[in-house]
């Protein structure tokens, strides 16, 4: 045996037998006696552990006395008491104060001493008022440590003969010393008559003014969710206040709060929720819209009913404001905006408890200031448009926080929580802005463009001002005044009649066009469906004679030309067949709902020889959903918009001098529309003409003569083919408009149709 670990083994026997054991003494012998052990090697703990769990691993104060308060709520309090005293510079004292439960001897050592204590994971619900406790991770009291250099705790529990003392000097946790040699007083104290907690936090490492202290009261207000009393078996749970007091030189004064009553200027109300089983809906109430609406939000964008996988018991209430003197008061706009400066945001809260840093000014937790940015959704949803909170009831623990108390894991639970709040969000934005009568995405128009509208004003003020003159000649006024006002009002009368022919001439100048175009449209319908006819005859002759050539004894050159011709011979068969079948199908004037499958595969098959032909890339079809069938159409209305595309697409790609791509994606919009959008690659379209795009005789590709034309663009633009798109759409109170493009696209165009109802789809399968 080694001299050293016989002389270690001696001087612990002698430790062991004294009276008085020095039990720092007899740990530091057994820990240097142990490490003779040849077969086993153990962890050792720095005591310097402890700062980086306080000073550092406690980012901001705030943090800090958060944490302790926290600790209040989980020992079932319904008071605290933050008490500052001699805090206007470095070395003065923090006492908190609770009336919770307190805590024995037992569990001072097994839990507040103890280093990632585990207790509060076996006892997850507080005893008394079933609170879900806010802590984990068992590191939440070293925020003490953050704060100050010495610890005084004394705790009482409930019908105990007497409390405990421990006092904690947080400078003896240096570095290069072993965490369990150092040692800290324990003793009993006389018991108060009550349970609870003080914490007497000493030699403060920061100064704290009346203006950090009331900092902090506004944070621990807002990390403090307002409390819903419930009702379990033990009783209603009152809830918990906090109180802040300043002390400084004897003279004790209590901080108070100054909120502002501002949301009864709120445009709305935004209520959202998941609930146990999973299942999300979210609601509008605006007294000054007098509107209400309510919808089911689900995982699928495109599937409001399909129950969220990682998320329950969630819900959020939000106040969303538009700074419009129309909407607030003039004399309380500044003071809103002001106060929004400070506490707009919606807020995270976890089992009662604000979660940092959400909600802050400048944090953009849901992407709402980046939306506003894209400018994709028009209505303004920046986050100093809301004011407002999200509760978590995390009883599984699906949202953990990060080890420095700042934040939330990001991990599935926390991206479906995002992605419920702000799907639900903008859908409520845009629902107030159609009551509105607001734009909701760039590029998009009324369906009329006012004309109409203003006949009918101009109509109903001659309707008023001939009752007037009704009234005037039955009253049989025949003083100079009546007369006068009679010769005024026909005046007037005559002045809206002139308006009205005017109106009336524009209005009928383009009926006119428009019917000479459906004529135009219709001839060559006509000849259209001749040709296809027509050519349909030689089909059977032509493929008999290519399969002759194709089995005769030719060189490998005429057998390449053959097979080419035969190639080309059987893209042109699948364009006959596929204008064959929208001819065919608009004989029959019955409309039916359309799945957009049966739309979109037969168009690009048609297209494909054309695309290989012109080196494009295969093109994409992307279905979110099934059963996507719109409201009853004419199949060919569907073929006339997608061929109008394509070769919008077409020329774009030639000038862009690029490998042309293609994607359609179909869907279905939380609004009941069914959509499509067609992208491509092309030279884009330039923001300034997105909305002229749509209008008759509009073109960027027109040639003033024959000889400028390009024929191997196959078409030129007549200024036609968007309007008669815009058309059709707008005669099923669909949409059609420019949005984003896409990754790796320049430009994309979406359609809305009207979903099919359930009535409209009764005789689909008959």
């Amino acid at each position: 045996m080694d001299n050293k670990e016989e002389i270690l083994r001696e001087e612990l026997k002698e430790v062991l037998s004294l009276p008085k054991i020095d039990y720092v003494r007899v740990l530091k012998l057994s820990t240097q006696l142990a490490e003779f052990d040849q077969s086993h090697i153990r962890f050792s703990v720095d005591a310097g552990l402890i700062d980086k769990l306080g000073n550092e691993l406690v980012a901001r104060q705030e943090t800090a006395v958060s944490e302790l308060v926290k600790n209040g709520y989980d020992a079932d309090a319904t008071d605290v008491k933050l008490t500052f005293e001699n805090t206007e510079k470095i070395g003065g004292t923090l006492i908190i104060e609770d009336n919770g439960s307190g805590m024995s001897a037992e569990q001072l050592r097994d839990g507040f001493m103890r280093i990632s204590s585990t207790e509060k994971i076996q006892n997850p619900v507080s005893v008394k008022y079933h609170r879900r406790r806010a802590g984990k991770k068992g590191i939440g009291r070293f925020s003490v440590q953050r704060l100050g250099h010495n610890l005084t705790i004394r705790t009482y529990v409930a019908n105990s003969q007497n409390g405990y003392q421990l006092d904690i000097d947080w400078d003896a946790y240096s570095s290069n010393v072993d965490l369990g040699f150092v040692s800290n007083k324990i003793k009993q104290i006389p018991a108060r008559g009550f349970s609870g907690t003080v914490l007497v936090i000493k030699n403060l490492r920061d100064r704290w003014s009346e203006a950090a202290i009331s900092r902090i009261y506004q944070y621990i207000s807002d990390i403090m969710l307002p409390q819903k009393h419930h009702y379990d078996e033990e009783g209603l749970d009152p809830g918990m206040n906090v109180y802040f007091y300043q002390n400084n030189d004897s003279v004790r004064k209590e901080i108070l709060d100054q909120k502002l009553d501002i949301f009864q200027h709120a445009l709305a109300l935004i209520e959202g929720k998941v609930d146990s089983n999973y299942n999300g809906t979210f609601a509008i109430h605006s007294n000054k819209l007098k509107f209400d609406y309510s919808s089911e939000i689900g995982l699928d964008v495109d599937m409001p009913n399909m129950p969220f996988k990682n998320i329950r018991n969630v819900k959020y209430r939000v106040y969303y404001f538009i700074y419009d003197s129309k909407l607030i008061p003039r004399g309380q706009m500044s003071i809103i905006k002001k106060y929004s400066l400070k506490n707009s945001g919606i807020k995270l809260y976890r089992n009662g408890f604000r979660v940092l840093p959400y909600g802050e000014w400048g944090d953009d937790w849901l992407s709402l200031d980046k939306s506003t940015r894209r400018r994709s959704i028009l209505p303004t949803h920046t986050n100093q448009n809301f004011f407002g909170y999200v509760e978590i009831s995390d009883e599984s623990g699906d949202f953990e926080e990060t080890s420095s108390r700042e934040g939330l894991l990001n991990n599935e639970a926390f991206v479906e929580l995002q992605n419920f709040i702000y799907r639900s969000l903008v859908s409520a934005v845009i629902k107030i802005a159609e009551q509105r009568n607001l734009k909701i995405v760039s590029g998009q128009k009324q369906q009329d463009d006012g004309q109409w509208e203003e006949i009918n004003v101009r109509v109903k003020n001659i309707a008023f001002t001939i009752s007037e003159l009704d009234k005037d000649f039955e009253s049989g006024q025949e003083t100079i005044e009546a007369k006068t006002k009679r010769r005024k009002k026909i005046k007037k009368l005559k002045e809206e009649f002139d308006e009205v022919k005017k109106l009336q001439k524009i209005a009928q100048a383009k009926s006119l066009r428009e019917k000479s175009m459906l004529r135009i449209l219709g001839s060559v319908g006509l000849t259209v469906g001749q040709f296809v006819h027509e050519i349909k005859n030689h089909f059977t002759n032509i493929e008999s004679d290519l399969s002759s050539l194709m089995e005769a004894q030719l060189d490998n050159e005429a057998k390449n030309r053959i097979s080419l011709l035969n190639k080309n011979f059987t893209s042109l068969k699948t364009y006959i067949s596929y204008f064959d079948h929208v001819i065919s199908a608009n004989v029959v004037r019955t409309l039916r709902p359309l799945e957009m499958r049966e739309v979109v595969k037969p168009f690009l098959d048609s297209i494909k020889a054309d695309m290989e032909r012109q080196g494009y890339q295969t093109p994409k079809m992307i279905f979110n959903g099934y059963n996507l069938y719109t409201k009853p159409m004419h199949p060919s209305e569907w073929s006339s918009i997608l061929f109008n595309f394509y070769t919008n697409s077409k020329k774009a790609i030639k000038r862009a001098k690029t490998k042309g791509a293609i994607c359609i994606e179909c869907g279905e919009s939380a609004d009941n529309m069914i959509y499509l959008e067609f992208s491509d690659n092309g030279d884009g379209i330039p923001k300034e003409i997105e909305n002229r795009i749509f209008e008759e005789f509009y073109t960027t590709t027109a040639s003033d003569t024959l000889d400028k034309l390009d024929f191997s663009s196959e078409v030129t633009g007549t200024g036609l083919g968007l309007s008669i798109v815009r058309d059709i759409v707008s005669s099923y109170k669909g949409r059609v408009f420019v949005v984003s493009a896409k990754n790796n696209y320049s430009t994309c165009i979406r359609v809305e149709i009207p979903k099919a109802s359930a009535k409209d789809l009764e005789n689909i399968y008959c």
